[in-house]
C-alpha cells in the first residue's frame, strides 16, 4: 500500500515536469519588398488621411463623418448622437453651424436630419477648406437628392456612399472636388 503522503506527490510531480516541457511553435515572419507595400496602399483606401490646422475642426470632421455614414446606413439614432457631438464641439465663434448641427440633433426622422444635413455641408464647407492642414476630401454630388434639387456632402474616400438615398440610391452620385491643403 502507498502511503497518503505519497499520493498528492505523484500529481505535483506531473504538474512541475508538464509545465516545464518547452513547448515551442513555429513562428514565420513575411516581409513584404517596397513594391509589394505600394501596391498594397493603392488598393486599400486610406479612411484616416485627413489633419486639420485646429482641434475644433477636426473633431467637426470626424463626427460630420460618421452622421454621413449613419445616414448612408439609414441609422437615425447614429446619425443623431453624431450631430449632437458635432453641435458639442462649436463654441460661440461658430453660431450658425452649431444651430445647424442642434437641428440636426434634434430631427424627427431620418428626411429632416438629411435635410439638415444638406444646409450643415454647405454652411461647414469654408471651414474644412480653410483647416485643412494634410489629406484629401472628396466634395461630392448627388443630383437626385430632394426630388432632384441634387445636394453635396464630403467624403474621406472616393467611393460614393450617398447618405440622401441609403438603400434607395446609395451609389447615386460623382466627386465634383477634389480639396487638398491650402499651401
Amino acid at each position: 500500500m502507498i502511503p497518503i503522503k505519497k499520493i498528492w506527490f505523484l500529481p505535483l510531480l506531473f504538474f512541475v515536469f508538464s509545465a516545464c516541457i518547452d513547448k515551442k511553435q513555429e513562428q514565420s515572419v513575411e516581409v513584404d519588398t517596397a513594391e509589394e507595400v505600394e501596391k498594397k496602399k493603392e488598393e486599400i483606401p486610406d479612411i484616416a488621411d485627413s489633419s486639420f490646422k485646429d482641434g475644433m475642426t477636426g473633431t467637426v470632421y470626424h463626427y460630420y463623418l460618421k452622421v454621413r455614414t449613419a445616414l448612408f446606413n439609414d441609422d437615425l439614432a447614429t446619425a443623431k448622437d453624431a450631430s449632437e457631438n458635432i453641435a458639442d464641439s462649436f463654441d460661440e465663434d461658430f453660431p450658425e453651424l452649431k444651430s445647424l448641427s442642434e437641428k440636426m440633433a434634434k430631427s424627427e426622422d431620418i428626411e429632416q436630419l438629411r435635410s439638415h444635413f444638406s444646409e450643415f455641408t454647405n454652411e461647414v464647407e469654408p471651414l474644412f477648406k480653410q483647416n485643412l492642414a494634410e489629406g484629401t476630401i472628396y466634395k461630392q454630388h448627388c443630383p437626385m437628392a430632394f426630388n432632384n434639387e441634387g445636394a453635396f456632402w464630403f467624403a474621406e474616400i472616393e467611393e460614393i456612399q450617398n447618405p440622401y438615398g441609403g438603400e434607395k440610391m446609395p451609389k447615386c452620385g460623382s466627386v465634383k472636388e477634389t480639396i487638398k491643403p491650402k499651401k
